[in-house]
């Protein structure tokens, strides 16, 4: 028994010296059951990037120790010799899923490491590793790591090493397609202040994601996918109007203010005068902006408009061979929209049919429809039927490969020809979430990009074939990220690069395709919930509806509207998916400023006298707002009998900040204190006036003449003669005065020259009863000059 147990123990010693020698197939990254290790590792660079026959590869990196410390942390590089040749294969390899033979080439000792320390390490695989007789392939890598010499490995992890003899004389072109698009933050859409101007410096500023991506991939050749919002902000949600200037356009509703994209600057309404109706016939108005630094073309010092001023500068003086393509405005959410009835689809129409700036349609005039969700022909075409409404070219369609009845066609090219559009440009998933994702480490995602991209030209290597690789809308990976895995990609002998701008010529004449009629799930970037639904699409209705009744009522409103109507429509963005608390939160600045804009135009509430049978009513009505108005209208509505109203005002226009008045005809019924509801509206009926969804009460106090001016009258005749009669008691009973020369009195004189002459006639004033000072001094007066003139014409009497 002692000579058989030595000889199982040494044919075990045996068998293990065999595996450390020759490889043995080896697990996914699993740490050892024994262990709560939770190690990491990250490839800083493999030199060259793509191995070559009898060259040594050489792989740097740095482990970063878990939980607990690494005492001899030892890596291992096993490097096996079959070829994974196909993207399932490499996949399969990657995942942990596939068994490979590999064989310990080279080891490293990175040094003891602390919990959470981290140490560099270079790992050399021999030339002799490599001679190989391959044309190209795709050799099963993995990196394991041990503590210890001899001991158990602790954790595994796979990757790839892309090998090729010569360059390829057919190579697939790549067409690399990054958004710039604008975060989900709803401080974007906000009012005046300083959280709005913090939003838009962290979303174009300097240090933002869209600085950062223009200045890493200025070197590579992508293909920019943008959202013109970032370059023509929305105005803020500021619950007044900006004060009309002489460059804004000119007054009424049907004015058009010129942008640059030369569009009506006002959208028209349906009879309904809601804009979002489906029988409308809005045509949006141009939000193109010229070289000034507002979006509508007016001096700003908003500091949005400063920053979408500087970005629109340097998208017009892009690197060479760097390609842009225009989603519409705020980058709606297309699939959600498409299949959302008619407000939808007309939302669509109207991001659709705004215009580009000038310089920046100088930049590209391609626009593309990207949708965020799994769609099928009919929702393609609803899409693209947009466009045509808008009277506006086709657009290209961006849709993942598996989308089209050719998805089986694994060689296929990623340009393809289709009827109602400008072209479809298929990209690939698998390849895009390598590229695209913001987990893992970029080092090992780039080598198992570089083999899944091998294996594709692999299945076809003599056909000229393209790929598109699409970086997500949000939450992809960095900007130094792409920057390594395209650099990488672009040194790849089997690729070569494509610019978006040749991609579109070679898809609008390029091999027939069809969109599946089934629908297709977007497996990446995987769909997040849309923020679009009945009561998100309800509430636009609702807005634009109030923003119709601005639009009637503004002089000077063709700026105004066009900025506030993309103010509303953001709230179908694509942006919003994954963020619905966003979506509603710009839902409420937006809706909240235009409820404060129709408000600052309302009835005064102070009481009202009516004294008469029928007449005029004087009710002011008061403008808040910065600029004037016009066609407002105040409907009266007693709540009593005792007033009723003969005839409405006709609409008046008051001065910005300005009173006015208007006179409705009304008649008395009865006297008392009647309640008025005053309602007050716009020219198309949208109702002013705060608080909303009340009406302004008057009160009125309602005294007819009938019955009022017989006791007035009577007031008034009652106090003259209680004033008679406290006159007569203080003066006392009147007495006679005796006009007959007394005796000794010298006789009467006559009258000299200058003396005045009293007729002899009595006036009828001396001859009246009436009671009061004046008319006794009178009469006492005239009989005086009577008895006078009788001495004269008779002395002796």
């Amino acid at each position: 028994m002692t000579v058989l147990t030595r000889g199982v123990a040494m044919l075990a010693a045996l068998l293990a010296l065999g595996c450390l020698l020759i490889g043995v197939p080896t697990a996914a990254a699993v740490p050892h059951a024994a262990t709560s290790l939770d190690p990491s590792l990250a490839i800083t660079a493999v030199t060259p990037t793509v191995a070559a026959p009898k060259k040594p590869v050489t792989i740097t990196g740095s482990l970063t120790a878990g939980s607990s410390a690494l005492t001899a942390p030892v890596l291992t590089a096993s490097l096996g010799t079959s070829d994974l040749d196909t993207v399932s294969a490499v996949r399969s390899w990657n995942a942990g899923t596939l068994p490979a033979s590999t064989r310990n080439r080279a080891t490293a000792r990175p040094g003891s490491l602390n919990p959470g320390g981290f140490e560099q390490f270079t790992i050399t695989i021999p030339a002799a590793a490599l001679a190989l007789s391959y044309s190209n392939a795709n050799l099963p890598l993995s990196i394991s790591l041990s503590n210890g010499a001899g001991s158990a490995p602790l954790r595994v992890w796979h990757t790839t090493l892309s090998f090729v003899r010569s360059a390829p004389a057919v190579p697939l072109r790549v067409t690399w397609l990054v958004p710039l698009m604008l975060p989900a933050d709803s401080a974007l859409f906000g009012p005046t202040g300083a959280d709005r101007t913090a939003a838009w410096q962290n979303a174009i500023g300097p240090g933002s994601r869209i600085d950062t991506l223009l200045r890493s991939l200025a070197g590579q050749p992508v293909t920019w996918v943008i959202d013109p919002a970032v370059i023509a902000p929305t105005a803020p949600a500021d619950r007044n109007v900006p004060a009309a200037s002489s460059t804004t356009g000119s007054s009424g509703p049907s004015s058009s203010t010129t942008g640059t994209g030369g569009a009506s600057s006002t959208p028209s309404t349906s009879s309904s005068g809601d804009p979002t109706s489906p029988g409308g016939t809005s045509q949006t108005p141009s939000s193109g902006t010229s070289s000034s630094s507002s979006p509508n073309g007016r001096a700003s010092t908003d500091p949005a408009d400063t920053l979408a001023a500087q970005l629109r500068t340097r998208l017009s003086n892009l690197p060479a061979g760097q390609s842009v393509l225009w989603t519409p405005f705020d980058d709606p959410d297309l699939s959600a929209l498409a299949t959302s009835g008619a407000r939808g689809q007309q939302l669509i129409r109207e991001d659709v049919g705004r215009s580009l700036p000038t310089d920046m349609a100088a930049v590209s005039s391609t626009s593309i429809a990207w949708p965020a969700a799994g769609v099928d022909a009919g929702v393609v075409g609803t899409i693209t039927d947009a466009w045509t409404k808008a009277r506006r070219p086709a657009p290209v369609v961006l849709l993942p490969k598996e989308a089209t009845t050719d998805a089986g066609d694994a060689t296929g090219t990623a340009e393809r020809s289709a009827t109602g559009t400008g072209g479809l440009l298929l990209y690939d998933q698998q390849l895009s979430a390598l590229a695209g994702a913001a987990d893992g480490d970029i080092g090992l995602r780039t080598q198992q990009f570089l083999a899944q991209s091998l294996a594709v030209y692999g299945e076809r290597p003599a056909t000229a074939r393209s790929l598109a690789i699409v970086v997500p809308r949000s939450a992809g990976a960095s900007a130094a990220q792409l920057a390594t895995i395209i650099a990488a990609a672009r040194t790849a002998p089997w690729l070569a690069d494509r610019t978006g701008n040749q991609a579109v010529r070679v898809a609008r004449s390029g091999v027939p395709d069809t969109v599946r009629s089934e629908r297709t799930a977007v497996t990446f970037p995987e769909p997040r919930t849309t923020a679009v639904n009945p009561a998100s699409l309800n509430g636009i209705g609702v807005q634009r509806r109030q923003l119709s009744g601005l639009n009637s009522l503004l002089v000077s409103s063709g700026d105004v509207i066009s900025d506030r109507l993309r103010l509303i429509d953001n709230l179908g963005s694509a942006r919003w998916r994954g963020y619905t608390l966003g979506a509603t939160h710009s839902a409420q600045y937006s809706a909240g400023a235009l409820t404060s804009l129709l408000s600052l135009v309302s009835v005064s509430t102070s009481p009202v006298n009516f004294f008469t049978d029928r007449g005029a009513l004087a009710i002011n009505v008061v403008n808040k707002l910065n600029r004037p108005v016009r066609g407002v209208r105040v409907v009266l509505q007693p709540r009593a009998i005792q007033l009723k109203v003969r005839q409405q005002a006709p609409p008046i226009s008051l001065g910005a900040g300005g009173l006015g008045i208007v006179r409705p005809e009304v008649a008395a019924a009865g006297s008392g204190s009647v309640p008025v509801d005053a309602l007050i509206e716009t020219a198309n009926g949208v109702p002013l006036g705060a608080p909303r969804g009340t009406t302004a009460n008057l009160q009125v106090n309602v005294r007819p003449t009938a019955t009022w001016i017989y006791w007035v009258l009577g007031g008034v005749a009652g106090l003259i003669l209680i004033g008679g009669v406290i006159r007569s008691i203080r003066r006392g009973p009147r007495t006679e005065q005796d006009v007959t020369p007394q005796p000794g009195s010298p006789p009467p004189r006559d009258a000299t020259p200058g003396d005045a002459i009293v007729a002899s006639t009595p006036s009828p004033s001396a001859t009246s009863t009436r009671t009061g000072e004046g008319t006794a001094s009178t009469a006492s007066t005239a009989t005086t000059a009577t008895t006078d003139e009788r001495a004269a014409e008779d002395p002796d009497e």
